[in-house]
């Protein structure tokens, strides 16, 4: 667990999010132009959220949100659509919960 909780601490997933915050406002951006097309933009944010997935993977443990396989394989195969980007929204969402509920039981199992 001690390597568990070396994984998720917040300076090494702070990144992760940080990039997707700076990705995603540019993906709304396109969105608003409806000619353009996101599938570029999407291909960086998948890139970084599996990032993340490996980042909170410790041998057999894994932080991942409900479902995460069928929704990711749904973002990657419709990159330019709307319902699309905001699966992703939802699972960077997910799991920035899932990390720091994981995060807090494991600071109370340390006391």
């Amino acid at each position: 667990m001690n390597m568990l909780r070396k994984s998720i601490d917040k300076e090494k997933v702070s990144p992760f999010f940080d990039s997707w915050s700076s990705v995603e406002q540019e993906i709304e951006s396109l969105l608003s132009d409806r000619k353009r097309k996101i599938e570029t933009e999407m291909t960086q944010g998948i890139t970084i959220y599996q990032a993340l997935l490996a980042q909170c993977s410790f041998g057999d443990t894994q932080l991942a949100p409900l479902n995460n396989v069928e929704r990711l394989d749904f973002v990657m195969k419709n990159k330019n659509s709307y319902a699309a980007f905001r699966q992703l929204q939802e699972l960077f969402t997910e799991m920035q919960k899932k990390i720091a509920s994981k995060r807090a039981f494991l600071e109370k199992g340390r006391h």
